[in-house]
């Protein structure tokens, strides 16, 4: 069965084989029919030859046979008469009276005539009786071969008296036909052998350019569009040719314009800032920009053609999928999720139904990076709130004790008088908060500009200790420099540069408890510049609060800060002056081991 199946699979594959087995067929076909139009034509022939010859026989012996039946000789006579004249032709003989009784046979014996069946119902003998020649080809039921019967009426001149039959076999006139037979097969097959020649050698030739144009269009649907079919001939193939010529022709200038459109479409939807993921009906990825794969950390891998839970393993980008398909076209699914792998973001998507097909709806799907929107918005919020809370407290004080003072107080010396310094003193935190505002609103606007000169940082520190020294002795806290010889001039402005250290070496005084240490460093490190540090070691930082602490008014602390009369914005100024020098800012801290500030300023060369 197998060798079957491969066999029809091969010829449903070979066009040559086709035509040849076409022509093998039709010729053997046209021989088959030919055969057996001849092979009847001969039996015809046969029936007709043999037919004469007994009638022939017959007409001879009529005269014989009528005096036998005219004068009604009895049964061994009549028999006698029949084996004697069958004997020169071979043919059976019989004798039939009137009403259907065989009045002698030759090849049957007297005593079994009773025994023989009326012959009056036999087509040829019906004829016969009729006054006709009759014929008929049956086997016999006496002695079981096929017979041709002829019968010839026996008239005395005025009426039928009787019937005589004779028979032969049909193969006296058709054993040589087995001869013709053998020769009609070997011209057959000769035949079959000369068509089959003839159609491979024809199928070659025409299936010759139609397998190579096949070849050529395997290789033009593999992308080679650079080939060209042969055209030899001005007839249907050469057309075929021709026009797989043009049709390759116009396929190379269309996939020219989509490569080319499909590679605009793809830089701007990868310049894009929005990640963009498309899916078709089956959740498979058909397109993710390079936005999308930055946004889930995938680097260079290609989510395409792969199941989308496969790349990004997030089931709420997939339920959001299912939720637009089954929204209807047209209509826009948004929301907002929170990613915590790779990294923690936020983000909004927008998701519309993509229509491919007439029963397939993918989804297109928009994904906005809004994590640091919703940060500016929380640090807005942090900000106003923090600003009123600054800005309240020293006025419901104020507020508070100039009231007491206006409701009588001011009358009383001693009491006036600490009352009007508790004011003094919150309106001078109203004025360093306000002016810590302002400062850190012109450095985020740009509009500080910098006197950048070469500047010995060595003095600048000396200067700095000397303004912070005053408080650090009175809190009991040690103040000290490690300064190297040698170290580069920075290129800085010396006013800024000494308010980043103020802040730094103030707050480091600050949040270090009696008999603690605060200590000024610098080196010359990699790339021309020049590292300053501040390390004290007080109360630190929690490791919780250390990426915000440089945000303005966010203190680790809130009460002992408040408490020592910060701002709370010491350090956003300090490292909005760093990046305006074009430094870096870097604070490592442990709890209750102490914090250290580290930046990094440009060397600037000689000092004139």
């Amino acid at each position: 069965m197998s060798v079957l199946r491969a066999g029809l699979h091969v010829l449903r594959r070979r066009i040559a084989l086709k035509l040849t087995l076409t022509l093998v067929g039709f010729v053997a076909v046209t021989l088959l029919a030919a055969g057996v139009y001849l092979n009847r034509a001969l039996e015809a022939f046969a029936v007709d030859t043999l037919e004469a010859r007994l009638a022939s026989t017959g007409r001879l012996l009529h005269d014989d046979a009528r005096a036998l039946v005219a004068r009604g000789a009895p049964a061994p006579a009549v028999r006698a008469w029949a084996v004697r004249v069958a004997q020169p032709s071979g043919a059976r003989v019989t004798v039939i009276a009137l009403d259907g009784r065989v009045l002698g046979d030759s090849e049957i014996a007297v005593a079994d005539l009773p025994r023989v069946e009326n012959h009056a119902g036999r087509p040829e003998v019906r004829a016969a009786l009729a006054g006709r020649r009759g014929r008929d080809l049956r086997t016999s039921a006496t002695i079981d071969v096929p017979l041709l019967y002829v019968a010839l009426p026996i008239d005395d001149g005025r009426r039928v008296i009787g019937v005589l039959r004779l028979a032969l076999p049909l193969a006296v006139v058709t054993a040589s036909y087995a001869t013709i037979h053998r020769v009609m097969l070997a011209g057959g097959l000769l035949a079959l052998a000369v068509a089959c020649g003839i159609g491979l050698f024809v199928a070659r030739r025409v299936t010759k350019p139609v397998v190579e144009m096949q070849a050529i269009a395997r290789r033009m649907s593999e992308g080679d569009f650079a080939l060209r079919a042969p055209v030899r001939s001005p007839d249907e193939i050469g057309s075929l040719g021709r026009a797989l010529n043009a049709m390759a022709a116009r396929l190379r200038e269309k996939l020219q314009d989509l490569e080319q459109e499909q590679a605009k479409a793809t830089a701007i939807l990868d310049g894009m800032v929005e990640g963009v993921i498309a899916v078709d009906h089956r959740d498979t990825i058909l397109f993710m920009n390079e936005r999308a794969r930055a946004i889930f950390g995938l680097g260079a891998v290609r989510g395409e053609r792969k199941p989308f839970l496969e790349v990004i393993r997030n089931a709420d980008l997939h339920a959001i999928f299912r939720e637009s398909r089954a929204a209807g076209e047209g209509a826009v699914s948004r929301h907002e999720l929170r990613l915590a792998s790779p990294l923690e973001r936020r983000l909004q998507v927008n998701a519309l139904p993509l229509r491919l097909a007439a029963d397939e709806v993918g989804v297109v799907m928009v994904l906005h990076d809004i994590t640091e929107l919703r940060r500016l918005e929380q640090v807005r919020t942090e900000f106003v709130a923090n600003v009123s809370h600054e800005l309240r407290t020293p006025l419901t004080a104020i507020h508070g004790y100039l009231e007491t003072l206006l409701a009588g107080a001011l009358e009383e010396g001693a009491n006036a008088r600490r009352f009007l310094q508790i004011v003094f003193r919150h309106t001078e935190r109203l004025g360093r908060l306000l002016d810590d505002l302002t400062d850190l609103s012109n450095i985020e606007l740009g509009r500080v500009s910098l006197t950048l000169a070469p500047t010995r940082l060595d003095e600048v520190v000396e200067s700095v200790l000397a303004i912070i020294g005053p408080k650090a002795e009175s809190g009991r806290v040690r103040l000290g420099r490690e300064l190297p010889s040698g170290l580069p001039p920075v290129l800085a402005d010396r006013d800024r540069l000494a308010q980043i250290l103020i802040n730094l070496v103030d707050n480091a005084v600050k949040y270090t408890a009696e008999g603690g240490r605060v200590m000024v460093g610098a080196r010359a490190v990699e790339g021309g510049r020049v590292e300053v540090s501040v390390a004290d070691t007080g109360v630190g930082i929690p490791p919780a609060d250390l990426p915000r602490i440089t945000e303005r008014f966010y203190r680790a602390d809130k009460a002992r800060s408040r408490e020592l009369g910060g701002t709370g914005l010491g350090l956003a100024i300090v490292k909005h002056l760093v990046l305006a020098h074009g430094g870096e800012l870097a604070i490592e801290s442990e709890p209750e081991q102490g914090t250290t500030v580290r930046f990094t300023l440009p060397a600037g060369g000689t000092i004139a």
